[in-house]
């Protein structure tokens, strides 16, 4: 397996940090998880094939990590796709998509589709809301898990994925707090993707904790639960907030060996 982070930050505006989004290559198969600012030219730039992405996973419908997505979707369609898009993601992911293409976007679309360069599969797209505690999916030689985990409840649901290939597992989560089914779920995890977005007292001190974990018990728990490598991203870097003093608290907890500080474009195998 290869991961490709292609976006380390989060809604700020921020040139050097796009939104989040990555990518998990497993054999021919290219799985993308989020969808966030500049996705689409992060898979450009990095030569992965976007028009050849059949499966897409969302975390939640924050906007920082879904704004792409109408140019993924519809840029993938004109430069190729032949198949209809499977999407997946939280309670929300139906709604959100249907308001996309066959309201906002119905007349592009139908524009479009008149011309006979465009498959006429290509902008059509299979979603599914996942709402079962914990939900199973089969892929091309990859099984894919996911659980609920807690990030600005009750607005949002939010999921965690466990992608396990090759004999590893990977466990990508979106934002969230402190959850025990995450922590359970991430035991023994070859590689977890997280996010590390304020400092433990930024967040204390400008009331974050609904939304994210403090670094210093991501570092923690991902110990406790024998998490093999740690990579950290949905970084805010602004107004006194740098990505350096972050890592050094999860870096506290969880130790060097085995902590990826992430930036856009890294890709890590697995």
């Amino acid at each position: 397996m290869r991961f490709t982070l292609l976006g380390s930050g989060c809604c700020r505006c921020d040139l050097d940090r796009w939104g989040p989004a990555q990518v998990l290559e497993i054999g021919g198969e290219i799985l993308l998880f989020d969808c966030g600012r500049g996705a689409t030219m992060r898979m450009q730039q990095a030569g992965i094939p976007f028009q050849d992405i059949r499966d897409v996973f969302f975390t939640h419908h924050h906007y920082d990590h879904n704004c792409d997505f109408i140019y993924f979707f519809l840029t993938g369609w004109l430069m190729g796709r032949q198949e209809p898009l499977r999407i997946y993601g939280p309670r929300g992911t139906e709604r959100f998509v249907r308001s996309l293409f066959d309201v906002a976007l119905a007349d592009d679309i139908a524009s479009r589709r008149e011309h006979p360069i465009f498959s006429e599969n290509g902008w059509r797209r299979e979603v599914l809301d996942v709402v079962d505690p914990v939900w199973e999916h089969q892929g091309g030689g990859w099984t894919l898990s996911a659980i609920h985990t807690v990030h600005m409840a009750p607005h949002l649901d939010n999921l965690a994925y466990k992608i396990q290939a090759e004999g590893k597992t990977v466990v990508i989560a979106g934002d969230n707090i402190v959850c025990d089914n995450l922590m359970d779920f991430a035991q023994d995890a070859d590689l977890l993707v997280h996010e590390c977005t304020f400092p433990s007292d930024r967040i204390k001190r400008a009331n974050w904790e609904r939304f994210h974990t403090p670094p210093r018990d991501l570092g923690r728990w991902a110990r406790e639960r024998n998490v093999k490598r740690l990579l950290i991203r949905h970084f805010a870097v602004q107004d006194g907030v740098a990505v350096e003093p972050m890592a050094a608290e999860v870096r506290e907890e969880f130790g060097d060996e085995g902590l990826l500080v992430g930036r856009d474009l890294m890709v890590v195998d697995i």
